[in-house]
This record gives structure tokens, C-alpha cells and sequence, in this order.
């Protein structure tokens, strides 16, 4: 995953509806945070932020982006937002459900139900602190291989 240049929105703002409360993950093409929608539920938003098309300094909401990158920032926009658009017709317990999306400082954002757990990496890193072997046993990877099979399905 590329890694991500830009500043994050900060913690307690209010967007549309929802509180940051904090970054929780980044990528080369979005930063996605844990926030707070009006009833006090723990939602994931994801900030559509190609840190190769757009810059945003600390301090900032809206990030800066040149004339020249400008069409293919936009390209992405539609992208991102028709990304959001289909996972909204999903409903599986193996998919994470989208809520909502909406436009603000110059780009998109898609809420998503917010997941918590370990990731994969997160997994495998514990495993190995523990000099547990294998890092990942067959069982697993079954159990796992299944679970995202009947969710693309």
C-alpha cells in the first residue's frame, strides 16, 4: 500500500453529521477514521484523499490540488463515489455495510458501519511475537478463505 502524505482531519471535527475521532488507517488513495454519528454510533468514514493527486498541510480541510492533476482527481471522485454507491446495494454479514456518503471539502467520503477486530497483519504479527508456529495454520486459512468466498458470493 502506497503510503499517505496528507494531513488528517482533525480529531473532534465535525462533518456532516458525524465527530472525528481519530485516524485510523491510511493508504496511497484515502485515510479512513473512526467517528461518531448524531445517536452516539461508532461509524468508519473514508476520506477519498489520492495523496499522489492532492495535498492537504496540517491545518487544513480542504486539500490543494494542481490544475494538471485536476482530471484525473475528478475521475477518481466518480470512482470513489460509485465504489460507495455499489457496496450500499451489499448486505452480508461478511461485507461491511455502507450508511452513507456525502461531498465536503472538495472531495467524497464514504460511512461505513464500523467493524472492530484485528486485521490479518495484525494476526500474523501476534503469532509470531509469540514464536507460535505456523503463523497462519491451514485451519485458519480455510476458516478465513470461506468466510470472504461466501461474502464476494
Amino acid at each position: 500500500m502506497a503510503a499517505q502524505n496528507n494531513a488528517p482531519l482533525p480529531d473532534g471535527l465535525e462533518i456532516a453529521g458525524y465527530r472525528i475521532v481519530k485516524k485510523i488507517a491510511s493508504g496511497g488513495f484515502s485515510i479512513v477514521y473512526l467517528a461518531y454519528d448524531e445517536d452516539g454510533n461508532a461509524v468508519a468514514i473514508k476520506e477519498y484523499l489520492p495523496s499522489s493527486l492532492a495535498l492537504r498541510q496540517p491545518g487544513e480541510l480542504v486539500p490543494a490540488i494542481s490544475a494538471e492533476n485536476l482530471p484525473v482527481f475528478r475521475i477518481g471522485l466518480k470512482c470513489f463515489f460509485e465504489e460507495g454507491r455499489a457496496l450500499a446495494r451489499i448486505s452480508h454479514p461478511n461485507v461491511v455495510s455502507v450508511v452513507n456518503f456525502f461531498r465536503a471539502n472538495d472531495t467524497v467520503y464514504m460511512v461505513m458501519a464500523y467493524e472492530s477486530g484485528r486485521s490479518l497483519q495484525d494476526h500474523i504479527l501476534r503469532r509470531r511475537d509469540k514464536g507460535e508456529r505456523p503463523l497462519v495454520s491451514e485451519r485458519f486459512i480455510r476458516k478465513m478463505f470461506n468466510q470472504v468466498m461466501n461474502g464476494l458470493r
